[in-house]
């Protein structure tokens, strides 16, 4: 107690500025047989301190100039913890070094200003990765990527990546799926908390209800507004080749998509406490006749609650609602449309088993989707858990309507396994309502559900 107290005042002068605050003199007297401790501790603040220069003692294969942009020190301001440890961050998430540590000088200068030192270690340059998985229905997915930390000197990463996915599986109404995308970003433009961001991808996604062929150009800029709050705003052209139950046609549209994430769990992947929000907006432009204009919006809402000691049973809940908004099914790409049945809706159902049929009895997504989990989570023994769940979901045809469309449900329980990565989890659900084939589905995965 007496440590943590005189670790507390330390940490308070600083926060005000004194960033040579230290314990000058302490006083520890015991009595034995009333068991008393009696503690006198000096705190000597030392005199308020403003940021001084950035010294780079070693630059870690990045230009000078380009570190002093990313760490953007507030030379002449008051000094604080806190710009100082945002400053950290944002160098460590450039991923161009592998140790970046800025350290405050010794001694303040004459003038009352406090160098900061950095040593900043490179990490290598090059990355490679890849990985597959098989599914029984599903088949077998491979993925590799490429990746440059460092482009240009200043920071820069460049990440080129692929998937197919699909290869031997059983399901009859599936083909293979490809995905190659380029990716480059630039931390700290604009604004030390801004990062801009351009990218180029080509897709084709051969599902139950539609095929999709698309190519897509685009950029915009991610912007930090605290550690819980960030938000992204971009501009995309996309070129899409479409067959499905409304026939083939080509679409040509200007995206403008926009996010808010706000999240507030103590942990991403096994949350107990606290809440996450996540809104989607995207407004479009049609390019060509049959190309709609309109706006996609789409809202990601969880919350967390532990109950008794430590937290070892937890109440989790999570709404999704979304919506096309003023455009057709017809004029937008088949796959900003909604579906509903899978890991991510209704557990239970098959995946995108619910959309909207046609008078020809064939399927199309909807313009409007609500779907709703609920989750009770319980440690047992050890670093087991249990688990019991129920989804359901809606989609329908018109905007923001719940009155042309269909709900189905899924239940179930699984277990839980803690590692170092998060618990590994094992579910089981059923099919509620609906006319699913399945008498049931199986889910494997790192992290919690939701």
């Amino acid at each position: 107690m007496i440590t943590q107290a005189a670790r507390a005042a330390i940490s308070d002068w600083r926060d005000a500025s004194h960033a040579k605050a230290e314990i000058s003199a302490q006083r520890l007297v015991a009595n034995h047989p009333s068991a008393v401790l009696s503690a006198e501790i000096l705190i000597d603040p030392g005199p308020p301190l403003r940021f001084g220069e950035l010294r780079i003692e070693r630059d870690g294969g990045v230009r000078p100039s380009r570190v002093q942009e990313i760490v953007a020190l507030p030379t002449g301001e008051p000094f604080s913890p806190e710009e100082l440890k945002d400053a950290n961050d944002r160098l460590r998430r450039t991923g161009t070094f592998s140790s970046a540590i800025l350290a405050e000088a010794e001694t303040p200068s004459p003038d009352g200003t406090l160098d900061i030192i950095a040593t900043l270690e490179p990490a290598k340059l090059r990355r490679i990765g890849f990985g597959g998985e098989i599914e029984s229905l599903e088949g077998v997915s491979l993925n590799a990527f490429w990746l440059h930390r460092n482009l240009l000197g200043g920071g820069e990463r460049l990440r080129v990546e692929g998937e197919i996915s699909g290869i031997g599986s059983t399901e009859t109404d599936d083909g293979i799926d490809y995905r190659l995308q380029v990716r480059y970003e630039r931390p700290s433009t604009f604004t030390p908390e801004t990062d801009l961001f351009l990218s180029a991808r080509v897709e084709r996604n051969d599902e139950p209800d539609f095929v999709e062929t698309f190519a897509r150009v685009g950029g915009g800029v991610i912007h930090r507004f605290s550690d819980t709050l960030i938000g992204e705003a971009g501009a995309a052209y996309q070129y899409s080749d479409i067959d499905d139950a409304l026939g083939t046609r080509t679409l040509q549209h200007l995206f403008f998509p926009s996010r808010l994430t706000w999240d507030l769990r103590d942990d991403p992947r096994d949350p107990r406490k606290g809440s996450f929000i996540n809104v989607d907006l995207t407004p479009f432009i049609g390019l060509e006749s049959g190309s709609d204009s309109g706006a996609r919006l789409f809202a990601d809402l969880r919350g967390y609650r532990g109950l008794g000691e430590n937290r070892r049973v937890v109440l989790a809940g999570r709404a999704q609602i979304g919506s096309i908004l003023e455009a057709s099914a017809a004029g937008v790409p088949s796959s900003l449309l909604f579906f509903a049945g899978g890991a991510g809706t209704v557990r239970g159902q098959p995946f995108q088993d619910l959309g909207v049929e046609l008078p020809n009895g064939e399927q199309i997504g909807g313009r409007t989707f609500l779907g709703f989990s609920g989750e009770v989570r319980a440690d047992v023994a050890g670093n087991f858990g249990v688990v019991g769940f129920i989804d359901t979901g809606f989609v329908g045809a018109d905007s923001f309507s719940t009155d042309n469309g269909d709900w189905i449900s899924g239940a179930g329980a699984g277990v839980r396994y803690q590692t170092g990565l998060g618990p590994i989890r094992f579910d089981v659900a059923v099919p509620i309502d609906g006319d699913s084939s399945r008498a049931f589905e199986f889910y494997i995965g790192i992290g919690q559900a939701f």
